[in-house]
């Protein structure tokens, strides 16, 4: 056998070798996954949570400061509003005082409140400058 057919072999080897390799991870990784799928679970639900707090924690003091300083300079009582009332709306969404269900909804209706403040904030802004 020459060197290049050797070398050809091995590298064929080798792709097989790899290829058996991913088909093993493959195959295990779904009766491993199925049974970890409780555990798996219940660690998104708990990081889902914790994530939507952070993401809340941002949210507040961020939003808070950008919206006084454009109250401060445009003193509309109108965008200060939209933005509490959906800071708010959000928080509501988090603590679930209207139960799982309304979360989304909740969320999505404040987000978009908060994100009309912000940019009726940042249009006022601009045309002050």
């Amino acid at each position: 056998m020459s060197n290049t057919e050797s070398a050809n072999k091995s590298k064929l080897d080798r792709t097989a070798i790899w290829l058996s390799g991913l088909c093993l991870i493959h195959c295990l990784a779904v009766p491993v996954t199925l049974l970890l799928m409780p555990s798996v679970n219940s660690w998104l639900a708990d990081t889902e949570t914790m994530t939507h707090w952070l993401l809340l924690a941002f949210a507040v003091p961020i939003s808070v400061l950008a919206l006084w300083r454009g109250y401060q300079s445009e003193k509309s009582i109108l965008t200060l509003a939209l933005g509490g009332i959906g800071l708010t709306l959000m928080f509501l969404a988090v603590i679930h005082v209207l139960g799982e269900s309304w979360e989304i909804p909740l969320t999505v209706v404040g987000v978009l409140l908060v994100l009309i403040a912000h940019i009726r904030n940042l249009t006022h802004h601009q045309h002050t400058e």
